[in-house]
């Protein structure tokens, strides 16, 4: 029967998860965010401290420089970054989260562990980590390399058995 298959059940899974994370999210937002938008504010927060410019952005998620400074603008009318400049060079404007860009990546990143803590549930250390294991044989079964630093962008879809992107 198909859904005892381990397909339908990931698909099951990931559907239920896209669900309630979706409803956090809406919740969380009072203006909504795309996903590149979202990305972004992940980006800078893993970069906090150190300084972040526009083409950084284009670098990490491949997007072209009107893009970038398309959707940067945006987040800026939001109040969710800042561009200040550098001392170095006048020229260049690092690129600064809001704290109200903080408290919803706070949210957010408190959503993803409350959804990771109910997934694990009634699950043993053990088990999460056989779990993960096969999970991660399972892409690799698909050509996914694990190890991509940027799986969220290239989908980590290896390319004539090569790394997929670096």
């Amino acid at each position: 029967m198909h859904t005892d298959t381990i397909g339908y059940k990931i698909r099951l899974l990931h559907n239920q998860i896209h669900k309630r994370m979706e409803a956090k999210r809406q919740e969380n937002e009072k203006e909504p965010l795309t996903g590149m938008q979202r990305w972004t504010l992940g980006f800078l927060r893993d970069h906090d401290g150190k300084d972040i410019y526009q083409k950084d952005i284009e670098t990490e998620f491949s997007v072209s420089r009107a893009t970038a400074s398309n959707m940067l603008a945006v987040m800026e009318r939001k109040g969710l970054v800042r561009r200040e400049a550098v001392e170095h060079d006048a020229r260049l404007k690092k690129l600064v989260l809001t704290e109200k860009a903080r408290a919803l990546v706070d949210r957010s990143e408190q959503d993803m562990r409350d959804m990771e803590a109910l997934l694990a549930k009634g699950l043993s250390e053990g088990e999460i980590r056989d779990l993960k294991r096969y999970l991660d044989q399972m892409l690799s079964n698909l050509d996914v390399d694990v190890e991509c630093p940027k799986n969220s962008f290239c989908g980590g879809m290896k390319n004539r058995n090569t790394r997929c992107c670096g």
